[in-house]
């Protein structure tokens, strides 16, 4: 199966200082990629660009040929993108933040919001949420559109073992139904859930295995 998601030779610096010079890496639908590397290696700035919120200095993205980067590319409804940090509206419930950031009402997302347990949270304000219950409305507001790829910055981190379950059950479902996923993570157990994971050192990238990169993160291995 050949790649449909791909980001190759991807570049990126602030004023002089070069956070990626040559990164690359593909997924193929229904394919789960991770992205690990120490704090600071750059991994939030390749996903961020591989969402469309920033633009790259260099490099190329593609899905299924489709330059992503060219204006008018319509990369928001392609890939989803879910931060790390909230994205939501404290003030409001989680019924008006998907009305809101869907544009159409919650009925049509009946799907994803019952694979999510969101029912019992619609009348509930997120500043009374926990991380996991936000991290899961945060989830079904990206993909109102059903785009092909979803990119994610830590998933599941700091939440307690029954939010990870709902979510990472939820993104096995996305991936078995030809979705893409790529996340950043140090999450050995979120490793083990790709299909293929990408070290993120130096600036560039490497295809390696989850023990690799562990180590490479611990020092445990000459970066």
């Amino acid at each position: 199966m050949g790649a449909a998601f791909r980001a190759e030779n991807i570049e990126q610096h602030y004023g002089r200082r070069r956070i990626l010079t040559s990164c690359t890496l593909e997924a193929a639908e229904g394919e789960c990629i991770g992205v690990a590397g120490r704090n600071g290696s750059g991994k939030s700035t390749l996903l961020q660009i591989l969402a469309g919120v920033r633009r790259p200095a260099g490099g190329s993205l593609t899905f299924r040929g489709k330059n992503l980067l060219a204006s008018g590319s319509g990369i928001g409804s392609l890939v989803a993108y879910v931060p790390q940090t909230n994205p939501l509206i404290e003030e409001l419930s989680a019924r008006e933040n998907l009305q809101l950031l869907a544009g159409r009402k919650v009925s049509h997302q009946e799907e994803i919001c019952k694979k999510l347990q969101l029912e019992e949270l619609f009348p509930m304000k997120v500043s009374r949420m926990s991380g996991g219950m936000k991290r899961r409305v945060a989830i079904a507001c990206a993909l109102t559109e059903h785009p092909p790829v979803l990119v994610m910055d830590e998933p599941t981190s700091a939440l307690d073992l029954y939010q990870r379950e709902i979510i990472m059950n939820y993104l096995a479902t996305y991936r078995q139904e030809g979705g893409i996923i790529v996340m950043a993570t140090h999450d050995i157990e979120e490793m083990a859930f790709c299909d293929r994971l990408y070290l993120i050192r130096g600036g560039t990238s490497e295809e390696c295995l989850p023990e690799y990169a562990v180590k490479c993160i611990k020092g445990e291995r000459e970066l």
